[in-house]
């Protein structure tokens, strides 16, 4: 009779067997939560939502966008260090969290080996700002203001430690100039500031200022680099305005928590890459000036090892210091 018993239920476990390995295969199979370490508006914000849409439609399951900003990345980037490492929390991962931070400060709340990479979405060279009505038409003008009153010109950004910073830090270096810093928790409140007359300035992407560009409130003087971007062709490069080596390209990416399984990384990875590979999201993210990416993890992984290396030798030459 034992015998018989436990013939029954092995035949049943093998039974449904294949039905709870498919079962354990399915994933995601809730909600996803994306921080994105900044306010609503800004350009990993923007993108994320973008995405978002995409990836809930690929996996019948809503991926949820959580702005956590603060810190130039850190609030919402320790947010996701520290959560279950199970694949349903990731990070909008950005060069002010994921390795301008761990240059400019001793002591951060998180390291880069708390995260595992996903994928990198795309990057998009950083524009230089300022509003419409603001007597300025170049970077020599820019120039010109700022050594004329060493100190009075000030410039918005999306956080101490953050991309924005760390490109005004760039700039004021190779330019000889003294411009000040004003930190925001976003690009987006510095842009209202600025458009009323608080701020001059604000080194940005086209994400987050193009629909203002769009509509005349804001004017582009330059593109960070030695190549024009399509978006505003008419808009000469930091090299042809006479500082050659001002290449400043703000990417997007996504991490997760460190322990998170290898198969949940694969699953998060084909997900963006599906959505990457679509004809309507490659179109929107173009008409804003980011080029579509992709890849696998591991080149993410080597490539955030890449970027570590390389703002610590800007933030070191620059003389950066947190603030």
């Amino acid at each position: 009779m034992q015998n018989k018993l436990i013939k029954a239920l092995l035949a049943g476990l093998l039974a449904v067997a294949p039905a709870l390995a498919q079962a354990a295969e399915v994933f995601p199979a809730r909600a996803v939560r994306w921080v994105v370490p900044f306010t609503p508006g800004a350009s990993n914000d923007v993108i994320a939502r973008l995405l978002a849409n995409k990836l809930t439609e690929i996996w019948g399951q809503q991926v949820l966008i959580d702005n956590r900003g603060g810190a130039g990345g850190m609030l919402g980037a320790d947010i996701v260090a520290k959560a279950l490492p199970n694949g349903y929390t990731m990070l909008m991962a950005n060069p002010g969290a994921n390795a301008i931070n761990f240059a400019l400060r001793t002591k951060t709340p998180y390291r880069a080996e708390d995260f595992a990479a996903v994928s990198l979405l795309g990057w998009s060279p950083i524009l230089l700002v300022v509003s419409a009505g603001f007597p300025a038409n170049n970077v020599k003008d820019i120039i010109a203001m700022a050594k004329s009153r060493p100190g009075k010109l000030s410039a918005g950004s999306s956080g101490t430690g953050g991309s924005s910073h760390l490109a005004l830090e760039f700039f004021k270096m190779l330019a000889g100039v003294d411009i000040l810093h004003v930190p925001y928790k976003g690009a987006s409140p510095a842009i209202v500031d600025m458009m009323a007359g608080q701020l001059q300035l604000i080194f940005t992407t086209s994400a987050t200022a193009a629909p203002l560009v769009n509509a005349g409130k804001l004017k582009v003087l330059a593109t960070a680099g030695d190549q024009r971007l399509s978006l505003y062709p008419s808009v000469p490069t930091t090299a042809e305005q006479g500082l050659p080596g001002y290449d400043v390209l703000i990417w997007f990416g996504v991490t997760v928590p460190a322990a998170t399984p290898k198969a949940a990384i694969q699953r998060l990875n084909a997900g963006f890459e599906k959505a990457l590979q679509s004809t309507d999201v490659r179109d929107r993210l173009t008409a804003i000036g980011v080029q579509p990416q992709g890849g696998p993890p591991e080149r993410f992984s080597r490539f955030l090892v890449e970027e570590v290396e390389r703002w610590s030798k800007v933030v070191k030459a620059a003389n950066v210091k947190a603030e």
